[in-house]
């Protein structure tokens, strides 16, 4: 029989709050992170950590080589580890049986694009090799495993804007395989202007600087930032150590319908694909769905896309199952997009309120968007991630009953 498998905690840095308890406070407030940007330019809007001072969680020691993805990370993992008491002190051992999985889109980007142009503009003989480990894409894992002395499965995992459920997922199988005892699992993702500039001549972002989530009058997504990354391990284990869980992880689905690098299938049949699998691995009908975490970001193609699926699934019963789409508050966040709805799952089935879509000011025709908290009746959350190179993945949240 295989384990079951629990998030006994989380650690989160966002647009609208750093840590547990400021994230979980603006949330439900209907706080949104969207603004003109300190690291883009006052004429760019995104949604970014505004003011990130990474030492009050890391001390100075070692700052100096990590990057701001890397750093957003570190930040997530200390939180995560110290609030639930899992923290090693700094003469223990590596833990080899604890571990960590990242998702991404594009990893330390501007990192890699600035060691780059260095080579190109002063000659490789130049460029500072202190800078060279940030370039590749599993930096930003590696170095929080280094600082936190996680000396178990370190992965990164690279699915556009599903890597944050597939990195739950990878985890979750891990732990089930009996491959490690406690792995963090999420994603991270730091605003560039390398990003920035390749979603805005792809014609990806709002040109209003304001997302819609499902609207009829969306635009386009504003970009974001940030990194959450939960605790896993078996349902044993956090019984062993008095740990109570939050929710457990009930089911995933994933299919891949990619007919361009940067388009999404208006034919939802991926998406569908991966709704389906994900109940049908939950073991669950779709009228047991009690909420929708939406991945609609204010996209016209990617939003019609998954109003399609969500409407192929629950037919007309969507429209009573309460939905959020959080990307209206933190933007679009790309790897850790999916890691952040499952965060907020597993908040609102631990409090049975889902908390509101920042700026709803309209109906939405068969989906029950709102812009205050809607309370919840039932044990299973429902989380999409949809990319726009065709990764469409789902994740089912169970509530925790200890049963």
């Amino acid at each position: 029989m295989n384990p079951r498998i629990v998030i006994s905690g989380a650690g989160v840095i966002s647009p609208i709050g750093a840590g547990l308890a400021d994230f979980e406070k603006a949330l439900y407030a209907g706080a949104g992170g969207i603004g003109p940007s300190q690291l883009l330019g006052a004429e760019s809007i995104a949604a970014e950590v505004r003011g990130f001072t990474p030492q009050q969680w890391l001390g100075n020691k070692g700052i100096r080589v990590l990057d701001r993805t890397a750093r957003l990370l570190c930040v997530a993992t200390q939180m995560a580890l110290s609030g639930t008491g899992l923290e090693r002190g700094d003469s223990a051992e590596a833990d080899s049986e604890r571990g960590l999985v990242c998702g991404t889109m594009f990893g330390s980007i501007h990192s890699i694009a600035s060691f780059d142009w260095s080579g190109l503009e002063d000659g490789p003989s130049l460029v500072n090799p202190m800078e060279f480990p940030n370039t590749v894409i599993n930096s930003a894992a590696g170095q929080a495993a280094i600082k936190f002395k996680l000396g178990g499965i370190n992965t990164t995992i690279c699915a556009a804007q599903s890597s944050g459920l597939y990195a739950l997922h990878y985890a979750t199988e891990f732990l089930r395989l009996a491959r490690a005892r406690t792995l963090l699992a999420g994603g991270a993702e730091e605003l560039s202007e390398e990003a920035f500039l390749g979603f805005r001549k792809n014609g990806f972002l709002s040109s209003s600087g304001t997302p819609r989530p499902f609207a009829p009058a969306r635009d386009g997504a504003v970009l974001g930032e940030g990194a959450a990354l939960m605790i896993l391990e078996s349902a044993d284990l956090a019984r062993e150590r008095g740990a109570t869980p939050w929710a457990e992880i009930a089911g995933f689905g994933c299919a891949q319908d990619a007919h361009s690098i940067s388009a999404f299938d208006l034919g939802a049949e991926g998406a569908t694909a991966a709704l389906q699998m994900a109940l049908e691995s939950a073991g669950i009908a779709a009228d047991q769905v009690a909420c929708l975490i939406a991945a609609a970001s204010g996209s016209r193609p990617g939003d019609e896309m998954e109003a399609k699926a969500l409407k192929n699934i629950f037919g007309s019963r969507l429209a009573e199952i309460p939905v959020c789409a959080p990307k209206a508050a933190l933007g679009e966040t790309l790897g850790a997009a999916g890691a952040m709805a499952a965060l907020i799952a597993a908040l609102a089935l631990e409090k049975q309120c889902l908390p509101p879509t920042a700026g709803v000011a309209e109906p939405v025709d068969g989906l029950r968007l709102a812009s205050r908290a809607q309370t919840i009746h039932g044990d299973y959350a429902l989380i999409n991630a949809f990319s726009c190179d065709g990764n469409n993945a789902a994740l089912v949240l169970r509530r925790w009953s200890g049963e």
